[in-house]
């Protein structure tokens, strides 16, 4: 009866290990599996984060081909502008040589086209007036150096018949002084080419233009005063084009 109750006591020890070895090895497949899950987990999240990045990089990457591309065509036709101006130059560079073998005739034409220029600076709107008259002023001097020739003095006054055609063709806004009501103060200046020349003090308190009827300045409604606001952010570039509503004296009287 000893003996079997020693066996059976044996029995259960060996089945308690067994079990506890079991239990102990399931525990550390459980253990390995989350361990590996887990890692398989972060190397997912680094997959998806590198897939991502790629992603971005190749999306980055068209768009530098598609602007390449896009510097490309506009390179190729800048080229065939420079080169064309190239040749107009050329050709005003070898006219431009001419004049000093007719310098007799071209020295009085050129005297006359300042003296033309000049009186149309006083017959237009008076915008950027010290300005203007300052460049005549230097043409009138350049033309009795010595040092500069027939051909470059020519030359400089088609320059400047150039910037003055230019104000034309563009809109501008500018502060100057002027003098109103017996008190000079600084005003914005608004010029539409050489269609209008408005003005407004920086409060937007005055409001006016230049009347080609009168040759005078004159007050603006108080209506007028927004449209010149916008219109000087225009011209500053702070505000896009827009159609915007201001009065315009025609030359007549």
């Amino acid at each position: 009866m000893v003996r079997k109750g020693l066996n059976n006591a044996i029995v259960s020890s060996l089945l308690l290990t067994s079990s506890f070895a079991i239990a102990t090895s399931t525990d550390d497949v459980v253990s390995a599996v989350e361990s590996k899950n887990n890692a398989g987990q972060a190397s997912q999240q680094k997959i998806d984060q590198y897939s991502e990045q790629t992603d971005s990089m190749l999306a980055e990457y068209k768009a530098v081909l598609r602007q390449l591309d896009s510097m490309r065509v506009y390179n190729n036709q800048l080229e065939r502008m420079v080169n064309s101006q190239n040749k107009e130059l050329a050709s005003l560079e070898k006219q431009i040589e001419q004049i000093d073998q007719t310098a007799m005739e071209i020295v009085p034409l050129t005297l006359k086209m300042i003296d033309s220029l000049d009186q149309f600076v006083q017959l237009d709107l008076p915008f950027q007036l010290d300005e203007r008259e300052k460049r005549i002023a230097s043409l009138r001097e350049m033309m009795d150096r010595a040092d500069v020739t027939t051909s470059e003095k020519f030359r400089r006054v088609l320059e400047a018949y150039q910037i003055e055609e230019g104000f034309s063709r563009n809109i501008e806004a500018y502060k100057a002084s002027m003098a109103r009501n017996g008190d000079t103060k600084t005003y914005d200046f608004l010029r539409i080419g050489r269609t209008a020349l408005f003005f407004q003090s920086p409060d937007g308190a005055e409001t006016g233009m230049w009347n080609k009827q009168t040759n005078q300045w004159e007050a603006l409604p108080e209506g007028y005063s927004d449209a010149i606001t916008q219109g000087l952010r225009i011209a500053k570039k702070q505000a896009p084009p827009a159609l915007i509503e201001l009065p315009v004296f025609t030359g007549e009287k």
